[in-house]
């Protein structure tokens, strides 16, 4: 026992934590992609790739600019880092039966949104989509080989942007496209 104790006495202090924690310095690589976690409702979380997300915001309602003859969905306009996007009722949007609560406060996800096709203006860097939910449950880390194609039934509604599913804890979690969701519902103000 004398001799390991002078011998971890007589170590450097960087060969010291080496050998108390060799994980930090023999890491693991870090497998799967980032996404994070939205509960839409008690029974339907969904999750988007972290690569398509710019931020999340604790916002007040006031913040949002309502703009006239727009979809029910389309809470109206905010800005954020230099940056005005369109704000939506994300659960609305998805035809879920969902009433936003009244609330103090806004969780957003702001997500980078493709132009569409057919819009006539002309824009330098990106466009930004908010998408207002009922609740942001954190970061995930899944492996590609894990999202499998839904093997129930998925309500027609959300289709056009699921990308897969998979199951954590006995949960089914539906793993949307950012890219479908911003390619499809920019509002336009025809």
């Amino acid at each position: 026992m004398q001799t390991s104790m002078q011998t971890s006495k007589a170590l450097k202090p960087a060969d010291r934590l080496q050998q108390l924690l060799p994980e930090l310095f023999n890491p693991q690589p870090v497998v799967g992609e980032q996404f994070l976690r939205l509960e839409l409702t008690p029974d339907l979380t969904v999750a988007l790739a972290l690569s398509w997300i710019e931020e999340t915001l604790l916002i007040s309602p006031q913040w949002v600019t309502p703009m006239p003859n727009m979809p029910i969905h389309v809470l109206g306009l905010m800005s954020s880092k230099s940056q005005v996007f369109w704000v939506i009722n994300f659960p609305q949007l998805l035809g879920l039966p969902v009433a936003l609560e009244v609330s103090q406060y806004y969780e957003v996800v702001v997500i980078r949104a493709l132009p569409m096709e057919t819009m006539e203006v002309s824009t330098e860097g990106e466009l930004y989509l908010g998408l207002v939910v009922p609740k942001i449950r954190g970061s995930i880390r899944l492996s590609l080989e894990d999202i499998v194609f839904p093997t129930d039934e998925v309500e027609s509604n959300l289709q056009p942007y699921l990308s897969g599913q998979v199951v954590l804890d006995g949960k089914p979690i539906l793993i949307l496209s950012a890219e479908a969701i911003g390619k499809h519902q920019l509002p336009t103000t025809d």
